[in-house]
């Protein structure tokens, strides 16, 4: 598995074929040049009052480990069996066709959530409006020229120490970003808590350009962690940490470890 040119409608064929295998419902935001844009949910096999998660991916075409890592968890039919759980796993598929950060007209889509121009993001807010609260939320993101995995935590429910948890796990398989500040925020042992983005930049809420997180944050859910594996290291090890991470969340989401 290695990094290379990036197929988005070999992808869909093929995330649509894992989630038909699956049970999944497929439902499609609007299409881009490039591919559609699937999206996909399926209720827990316990029923009604199951959590309810939420993952995404691809926002930024040149992070790539993201959606292999969706891909590969799909092809676990069991992986999201006690969760309602719904999955955006190709947001920004020219850019993934290009091997860029923006779309075809080099809007950041991971920075037009306040005030929105693109037809992608305009779309996902229009869909995500239907979709109601979710316990948790997970964003697959990579760090172009990242030494180490890091996290992002906007948690306001669960135990502080899930955050560390998230990035242990990542740091089976990638090394943790150690450094005091990353970004330049403070961070601690791979993790930018809230706390330190506020004491760093005020409210997240006051941010002219929000990223899905804090979208996320303010309308959706009360946790929210956004992965950032380092691309400088092998795809196959950073699929694995992405991977961690999730089971991690889920472990926590399952075991109600709140505050």
């Amino acid at each position: 598995m290695t990094d290379q040119a990036f197929d988005p409608a070999a992808y869909v064929r093929d995330i649509e074929e894992a989630a038909r295998a699956g049970g999944w419902t497929i439902r499609y935001l609007s299409p881009c040049a490039s591919s559609t844009r699937p999206w996909l949910h399926r209720e827990a096999r316990t029923g009604s009052g199951a959590p309810r998660v939420y993952l995404s991916s691809g926002i930024h075409g040149d992070e790539l480990s993201g959606p292999v890592a969706l891909m590969e968890i799909l092809r676990q039919p069991d992986f999201f069996s006690d969760f309602d759980t719904t999955i955006f796993p190709i947001l920004n598929p020219d850019g993934l066709a290009r091997g860029t950060r923006g779309n075809a007209d080099g809007i950041d889509l991971n920075r037009d959530y306040r005030n929105p121009k693109s037809a992608e993001i305009i779309d996902h807010i229009a869909t995500l409006k239907t979709l109601g609260q979710f316990d948790a939320a997970m964003l697959l993101h990579e760090d172009f020229e990242g030494v180490g995995a890091y996290l992002y935590e906007l948690n306001k429910t669960f135990l502080l120490t899930l955050g560390q948890e998230i990035i242990s796990a990542m740091g089976r398989h990638v090394p943790i970003d150690l450094r005091p500040e990353i970004e330049e925020m403070p961070a601690r042992n791979g993790v930018i808590s809230r706390n330190n983005i506020v004491l760093k930049h005020g409210p997240i809420e006051n941010r002219p350009d929000w990223p899905e997180a804090i979208y996320l944050s303010v309308h959706h859910t009360k946790v929210s962690y956004t992965t950032e594996t380092p691309k400088p290291f092998p795809l196959e090890q950073r699929v694995l940490a992405q991977i961690a991470a999730v089971k991690t969340l889920l472990t926590a989401v399952a075991s109600k470890k709140h505050r």
